[in-house]
């Protein structure tokens, strides 16, 4: 049997609800889902998830019954990503990466080389679309919330909130990300730092290390910005694995 159609949902609650006006569009007409069927709706603004059914009800809503809302068994992975801003629909990227692979929040950084410079305004628009694209990659992957999302702002800014205790730099040449992940935790918070194209300048690298944080490559290899973090992300997903696969949790 497969799995129920997976539909974010704010406020969620039990008893009768009309769907919203895109998530009913999303259900009836993407998917074809009629009277009768299931129905997995979350929230990824509280992590909670419900049980559902399509039920009759007032025209032209869609409705649905909603059983008791229960927390979702996701648990994101406790890494925080601090994204040099890069251009065009780069942020995009990482941001859908990140919520997939697991991420707890996503900071995007201005930097010194970033070549998109935002106004507030254009910033603010920006967040609310990054917002979007982090619900659907939670939909598609099976997340029950969304990444904390924040930025555009300063490098500063974003490394001044950084509370994780292991602290890394994406830097080519550097010390091999995995050495520096031995004595890791798979509960232990761990931020990462990547750079816009062009990298970090010697001031932005200074202020890192200043801020506890130490630099580590992914190989010989120099990775364009929307790969590099999510690479890095990737590797600590199994890592994470398979440290709790071997103390059995």
């Amino acid at each position: 049997m497969s799995k129920p159609l997976r539909v974010p949902f704010d406020h969620l609650a039990a008893g009768s609800h009309p769907l919203p006006e895109a998530a009913a569009r999303y259900v009836t007409r993407v998917h074809r889902r009629k009277l009768g069927d299931r129905l997995c709706l979350f929230d990824p603004g509280t992590g909670l998830e419900a049980d559902a059914e399509l039920v009759d009800g007032p025209a032209p809503a869609v409705w649905c019954r909603v059983d008791e809302p229960r927390p979702s068994a996701y648990r994101p992975l406790p890494i925080h990503l601090i994204q040099g801003l890069g251009k065009g629909d780069k942020p995009d990227e990482v941001i859908r990466a990140a919520t997939a692979l697991g991420a707890a929040s996503v900071s995007v950084a201005q930097t010194e080389r970033s070549v998109a410079r935002l106004a507030d305004e254009r910033g603010a628009a920006r967040v609310e679309r990054w917002t979007r694209i982090a619900i659907e990659a939670a939909r598609q992957s099976g997340r029950g919330d969304i990444p904390r999302l924040s930025g555009p702002e300063p490098l500063e800014d974003a490394l001044a909130r950084v509370a994780a205790p292991l602290r890394i730099t994406l830097a080519p040449g550097a010390e091999p990300l995995f050495a520096r992940l031995r004595a890791w935790r798979a509960d232990e918070g761990v931020a990462l730092l990547v750079g816009p194209e062009g990298g970090l300048d010697e001031r932005e690298l200074e202020l890192a290390a200043r801020a506890g944080f130490a630099p580590a490559s992914l190989g010989a290899t120099v990775l364009r910005t929307e790969l590099a973090g999510v690479a890095a992300l990737g590797a600590l997903v199994a890592l994470g694995a398979l440290i709790r696969q071997d103390r059995g949790a």
